[in-house]
């Protein structure tokens, strides 16, 4: 076993154990009502320092770039935790990373299990770098809009049928959610507009490189997050309503980006 071997190991399996620390200081602080934000703060940004180690090493690799669905998957959860931890330095938004923390650590986990079989890229321009890199990025935040629209919905739900949960009391008030759900989803969508600017840019051939499915439902994301913000600003689409269109928006995301991965690398492989 090499060094480098070693030390993804190594900071992958204490990534994950930090992120299950985490984890059960979010469960048991909304449970009784009495959150420690500090000490789940500090254990996540260790956790997120550890799987930075980890997600780097196995992205860069003496070959080339290494993005495979393994790979990719655990990048995209490490920009996740990163985004949301350091949001919670100034905004009490701590429960919202409560199914993310977890879901990260089953990523970590999984990375450390299965390798890419994908041959790394190793003649990768700046513009296809930017390209990839900005697409993460905005997956990233359209993703944390997700877990924002989820826990809107219960808060809904909770209100709807006067079921007060502890839970109420550590999330932000419901109009304070929606408006920075909103945010999220204005900043996914102007990073989303330039990852597909760059790609349209960069990718030489869309259907020679399988890309074009790929392609087809990350534009059929974008209309539905353009319309919903369209419809928030002059018919007033808020509530229950925006998060079933968050919800069809990262659904299409989620079939375009990593369905076309599977396609391409399990599939047809």
């Amino acid at each position: 076993m090499t060094l480098a071997t070693t030390i993804i190991t190594s900071t992958g399996a204490l990534a994950a154990i930090c992120y299950l620390i985490a984890t059960y200081l979010l469960v048991t602080g909304i449970k009784s009502g009495q959150l420690n934000r500090t000490a789940t703060r500090t254990v996540g940004f260790v956790g997120v320092f550890l799987h930075g180690i980890n997600v780097y090493l196995t992205l860069f690799t003496e070959n080339g770039l290494q993005f495979g669905i393994v790979t990719a998957t655990s990048l995209v959860a490490w920009t996740i935790i990163a985004i949301g931890t350091s949001n919670a330095l100034w905004r009490n938004v701590e429960p919202l990373l409560a199914p993310a923390y977890p879901l990260a650590a089953l990523f970590v986990i999984i990375s450390l299990i299965f390798t890419d079989q994908t041959a790394p890229l190793s003649h990768l321009s700046k513009g296809m770098a930017a390209h990839i890199l900005v697409s993460i990025i905005a997956y990233s935040i359209i993703a944390l809009a997700l877990c924002q629209a989820i826990f809107i919905w219960i808060q809904n739900y909770q209100l709807k049928h006067r079921h007060i949960h502890d839970i109420l009391h550590l999330l932000p008030p419901l109009q304070t959610m929606e408006s920075s759900l909103f945010d999220l989803i204005s900043t996914g969508l102007a990073l989303l507009s330039a990852a597909i600017i760059t790609g349209f840019m960069y990718v030489d051939d869309i259907f020679a490189q399988h890309l074009a499915h790929k392609t087809l439902f990350t534009l059929a994301s974008w209309c539905v997050f353009a319309l919903l913000l369209a419809g928030k600003y002059l018919w007033g689409w808020r509530g229950m309503f925006a998060v079933k269109w968050t919800l069809a928006g990262f659904s299409l995301l989620l079939l375009g980006f990593f369905g076309s991965k599977i396609v391409m690398e399990i599939l047809l492989s």
